[in-house]
C-alpha cells in the first residue's frame, strides 16, 4: 500500500485512543488495528469517533471495513481513515476468545527493549509487549502528580481548539492518570495508559459509586488485581511528534494464554 493509494480494508480494532482535540477534526480518535487476512497491525485516524452513525461506532474487536491511504507520516503503521467509508460488519463478541488471542500474538515483541531496537532499525512505531509475571503494578495518581512526560503528553493531547458550530460536548479532562509499572524481560518500565477504555471504566465506576473514593477502589481491584491475572499484555506506540517515544495505547487480556494458544495452533496444522 503505497503513499497516496486507496485501498479498502477490513480490520479488526484493538483499541482505541482517549480522544484528542484537534484544530483541524475538532475531536479525533487514534485507533489500531489488525487486518481480516492477520498480517498488519495499523494505525488508523483521524476517526471522529462521536460524530460517527450509532451503526458505524465499534468496540474492541469488532469487524470494520474502511477505505484507508497510506499517509505522509513516516511511520510505516500509519494510514488515514475515509471517515465516511466506516462499515462496522460484525461484533467483536462473535469472534471465539482463542480466535482474538491468535489475531493479536504475532505482534508481541519479545520485549520492550527489543520493539525499541525494530524502531531505531526500521521505524517500527507498533507492537504488543508481556510485562513480566507479576511485576504489573497499576499506579493511580492525581494528574498534576503524575509523571512529567505524562504530564506533557496530557497536555499536547488536551491543547486548545477552535470549536465547531455544532461543538461536541467536551470530554472531561481527566483528573486521575492511570499507569503501570511493570518490569519486561527484567528491565523497569512506567508508563500512563493512554486506551480510552481506562477512563471510560473510571467514569463508570464514579457514576456508580459514591465517594469518589470507592470508584478508585474499584479501579485498583479491577485493573491492579484481576486483569493482571488474565495474561495482561500492553499496546505500545509512538506519535508523531516523538518517533522514538513509545507509549501505552492499549490493554490487551485473555483467559487464554497466548503462548499455549499460539503451541495449540501449530499442533492443529
Amino acid at each position: 500500500m503505497g503513499a497516496g493509494k486507496h485501498v479498502t480494508k477490513r480490520i479488526r480494532i484493538l483499541v482505541k485512543a482517549f480522544p484528542q482535540p484537534s484544530q483541524k477534526h475538532e475531536e479525533t480518535v487514534c485507533c489500531a488495528g489488525i487486518t481480516e487476512d492477520g498480517q498488519q497491525l495499523l494505525r488508523l485516524f483521524p476517526i471522529r469517533y462521536r460524530r460517527l452513525n450509532k451503526d458505524a461506532q465499534f468496540d474492541r474487536f469488532d469487524l470494520v471495513e474502511m477505505t484507508i491511504t497510506k499517509a505522509s507520516d513516516p511511520r510505516p503503521e500509519s494510514y488515514r481513515v475515509d471517515e465516511g467509508s466506516i462499515h462496522r460488519l460484525e461484533r467483536g463478541n462473535k469472534l471465539a476468545d482463542s480466535a482474538k488471542v491468535r489475531l493479536w500474538t504475532p505482534f508481541i515483541a519479545p520485549s520492550l527493549k527489543d520493539l525499541m531496537a525494530e524502531n531505531e532499525d526500521n521505524d517500527r512505531s507498533l507492537g504488543i509487549i508481556k510485562p513480566d509475571a507479576g511485576s504489573s503494578k497499576f499506579v493511580i495518581k492525581e494528574a498534576a502528580q503524575s509523571e512529567q512526560d505524562d504530564q506533557n503528553v496530557a497536555e499536547m493531547v488536551f491543547e486548545q481548539v477552535s470549536l465547531l458550530e455544532n461543538p461536541l460536548k467536551p470530554l472531561e479532562k481527566p483528573r486521575y492518570s492511570f499507569s503501570y509499572h511493570y518490569t519486561c524481560s527484567g528491565h523497569p518500565h512506567k508508563h500512563q495508559v493512554h486506551d480510552w477504555e481506562v477512563q471510560a471504566a473510571f467514569n463508570h465506576y464514579k457514576r456508580r459509586y459514591k465517594p469518589e473514593e470507592k470508584a478508585l477502589k474499584m479501579m485498583q481491584q479491577e485493573y491492579g488485581q484481576n486483569i493482571p491475572r488474565r495474561n495482561l499484555h500492553f499496546i505500545m506506540g509512538t506519535m508523531a511528534s516523538h518517533p522514538r517515544t513509545f507509549i501505552m495505547i492499549g490493554l490487551l487480556r485473555s483467559g487464554l494464554d497466548p503462548e499455549e494458544v499460539s503451541k495449540q495452533g501449530t499442533l492443529d496444522l
